[in-house]
C-alpha cells in the first residue's frame, strides 16, 4: 500500500500539468479578448511552471536519483547469507570461481561460483572477489558488513566462501513515493577465495 503514494503523486503531477496547460491557455485567451497587457499574467505562468518543474524533479529524484545509505536501518532492512564455496575439479587444476571477460563494449566481468547444490552467476557490478589478507575489499566496504564474522569465516572455511548482502526498502514515505517499498535496494556478493590460482579465467562467449 505504501507504493500507492508514488502512484497517486504521479497522477496528481499529470493532473497538475493538464491544469496549468488549460489555465495558461484560458488566461491568455481572456487577455486577447479583453485587450489587457501581459503584465502579471506572465508572472503567474512562470510560477505555475516553476512549481511543475520542481515537483517533477522531486519525483524523479525520489524514484531514481536518491542516494541510499545502506547503513541506515530507517530506510532499508539488510540481511546476510554466508555459504562455503564448492571446489570444482578441472582438467588441469581446481578452482572456486570462473571469471569471464566482457565483450569489450562494457568494462564488466562475469563471475560463476558454486555453493552446496547451486550454481551462482553474477557480475562485477554486483560482486567482488576477495584475495587479500583482509576479507573486506575496497569495493565491498561501501556496504555494511559484520567484519568480525568475515574474519571468523576465514578460519572456518579456509578462506573459501561467499557472503551475500541483500537490502530491501522499508515502508517509509520517501520509499513509498519512489514506489520502492518491499523491493530489493541492493544485492552484493563478496566472493572470498584463498588466492588467484583458485580462480579460472575464461573468455566470454559471444553470439
Amino acid at each position: 500500500m505504501w507504493n500507492w503514494l508514488g502512484v497517486i503523486a504521479w497522477v496528481l503531477l499529470a493532473a497538475y500539468l493538464g491544469f496549468i496547460i488549460w489555465n495558461i491557455r484560458s488566461r491568455h485567451l481572456k487577455m486577447v479578448v479583453t485587450g489587457k497587457k501581459p503584465g502579471p499574467t506572465w508572472l503567474v505562468d512562470l510560477v505555475e511552471v516553476v512549481i511543475l518543474v520542481a515537483a517533477a524533479y522531486f519525483m524523479v529524484w525520489v524514484s531514481w536519483l536518491r542516494p541510499i545509505d545502506y547503513a541506515d536501518s530507517r530506510v532499508v532492512s539488510v540481511r546476510y547469507a554466508y555459504h562455503p564455496l564448492i571446489l570444482q575439479t578441472g582438467a588441469t587444476r581446481s578452482y572456486y570461481v570462473t571469471v569471464a571477460s566482457g565483450n569489450g563494449k562494457q568494462p564488466v566481468r562475469y563471475y560463476t561460483y558454486w555453493t552446496a547444490g547451486a550454481k551462482n552467476q553474477t557480475n562485477s557490478r554486483d560482486a567482488d572477489i576477495s584475495l587479500g589478507s583482509d576479507p573486506l575489499t575496497m569495493k565491498a566496504s561501501m556496504y555494511p558488513w559484520d567484519h568480525k564474522k568475515l574474519i571468523a569465516l576465514d578460519g572456518t572455511t579456509e578462506k573459501a566462501y561467499v557472503a551475500t548482502m541483500t537490502a530491501h526498502f522499508k515502508p517509509t514515505v520517501l520509499n513509498g513515493l519512489g514506489m520502492h517499498v518491499g523491493h530489493v535496494a541492493e544485492r552484493f556478493d563478496l566472493i572470498r577465495i584463498p588466492n588467484d590460482t583458485l580462480m579460472k579465467i575464461v573468455p566470454k562467449q559471444t553470439d
